[in-house]
């Protein structure tokens, strides 16, 4: 992985540790203000749920179609989670030069807000699902 692509990942995981955090890790992504903590939040919910599914898996008490099931779960989530995170740090660019009053910055804000805002409804139920696989089987 690129380094630079290394450090922005990491920016990016403080930040949503401190919108968890700032939200209240109990519905973090109700409580936030704008569209950037509402993907902030649904991505630091992804990543608990994530890491609770990859302890359940590797605990090795999992027949092989549990640990499928799992799989392709996390595998359609992360595909959502990993650009709407990417679409985050440009929509938090936008919202910068739209409020320094830069030249059209208000429509593409717009337009980027929304895109942002349809990948975090689209990653939401996709968590939801992986959450409710890796419960089933914690049962």
């Amino acid at each position: 992985m690129n380094p630079m692509r290394s450090l922005i990942r990491l920016q990016v995981l403080l930040v949503i540790a401190l919108a968890l955090q700032a939200c209240g890790a109990a519905n973090a992504v109700a409580r936030a203000e704008t569209t950037e903590q509402r993907a902030y939040a649904a991505y630091g919910e992804f990543t608990i749920v994530e890491e609770q599914a990859a302890k359940l898996v590797s605990s090795g008490q999992l027949d092989d179609r549990t640990v499928m099931a799992i799989g392709r779960a996390d595998e359609a989530a992360k595909k959502v989670a990993d650009p709407m995170i990417e679409l985050t740090l440009e929509v938090t660019a936008i919202r910068s030069e739209y409020e320094e009053g830069g030249k059209d910055a208000e429509s593409r804000f717009i337009s980027a807000a929304n895109e942002l805002n349809g990948w975090v409804e689209r990653l939401l139920p996709l968590v939801v699902n992986l959450q409710s696989a890796t419960r089933r089987e914690e049962q």
